[in-house]
């Protein structure tokens, strides 16, 4: 399986040079199994980048066959679906899943985004196939060749986490969610105040949708003083995505959802914070930089 990052920034899109190397565009990930099918996890402002990159296959000839993975609707996950090009050519097919919101569906959602006094073309306008699959956090869904698993994460508003398996390896995608013992947020999640058995149960269930995963992507917005006060914002630490690394047993974390703020420099240190506290722990740890694209392939029994 390929996996390839497309944006890595989280809260709104940035440009500046000194966010060159791990780049300035909101949430989207692709993958592609080794026989081609593809999957897309959010469609952030990275979506524009990967959407010209598939006009180079036969989504430009009106072939092309995808699913999209919506995490949430906060406007960094999908400010980009309106300039995805792949939308606008017939005969493409696309299969949004989503949980949408509490009383609103992903088809709404979307559409709101396009109306006249926020954008020139209507959703409905756009000529692909579009077929929506809305989904509660628990479930498990078949696409293709991809089996997913899905938790609700510790966000605003109803927030899901993926896991993502298909030849043989396992990526589980954690973009937006906060310090469980802090804060409890969500719609449906019991809050405001998040107590120990609580905090016990749901870090369990975070660790077990992440189980053994080849890759853990998780969101480590903020770094140790900045989230003093801003636990309700819905995002996490280094700290916090090392938990749930050793509870899970993964192979790798990869640090996500990279501040707007924070430059190069400030995302190399804080991925040396993270090498350096967990130097006695199995996995690697790395930052998801915009372009990267990996080669993933099962680890043997003799590599354990």
């Amino acid at each position: 399986m390929k996996l390839t990052f497309y944006g890595a920034r989280g809260s709104y899109p940035t440009t500046h040079p000194d966010q060159d190397y791990y780049g300035g565009n909101t949430t989207c990930l692709h993958f592609q199994t080794r026989s081609g099918q593809d999957l897309i996890l959010d469609g952030g402002s990275g979506i524009r980048l990967l959407g010209a990159e598939m006009m180079r296959r036969e989504f430009a000839e009106g072939r092309g066959e995808a699913h999209i993975l919506i995490g949430h609707t906060h406007w960094d996950h999908i400010l980009g679906l309106p300039f995805f090009r792949p939308f606008d050519l017939e005969g493409n097919r696309f299969v949004i899943v989503s949980a949408g919101q509490i009383g609103a569906h992903i088809r709404d959602i979307l559409s709101g985004q396009q109306t006249d006094i926020n954008f020139p073309v209507p959703f409905e306008h756009l000529k692909a196939y579009r077929e929506y699959l809305p989904i509660k956090p628990g479930n498990e869904l078949t696409l293709g060749e991809y089996r997913v698993e899905t938790v609700q994460l510790n966000h605003p508003g109803l927030t899901v986490g993926y896991r993502i398996e298909a030849d043989g390896v396992i990526v589980t995608v954690f973009t937006d969610t906060a310090r469980v013992r802090k804060v409890r947020l969500g719609d449906g999640m019991g809050g405001p105040e998040p107590d120990t058995g609580f905090s016990k149960t749901y870090l369990e269930q975070l660790a077990h949708c992440a189980r053994q995963a080849d890759i853990l992507v998780y969101d480590t917005h903020h770094l140790e003083h900045e989230i003093l006060g801003a636990y309700h914002f819905g995002h996490s630490t280094v700290e916090d995505a090392l938990e749930i690394a050793r509870m899970a047993e993964i192979n790798q974390l990869m640090l996500f959802h990279h501040a707007p703020e924070h430059s190069d420099t400030v995302i190399d240190e804080k991925l040396a914070l993270a090498r350096d506290l967990s130097r006695d722990d199995p996995f690697t740890v790395e930052a998801a930089r915009e372009g990267w694209c990996l080669e993933l392939e099962p680890v043997s029994e003799s590599e354990l």
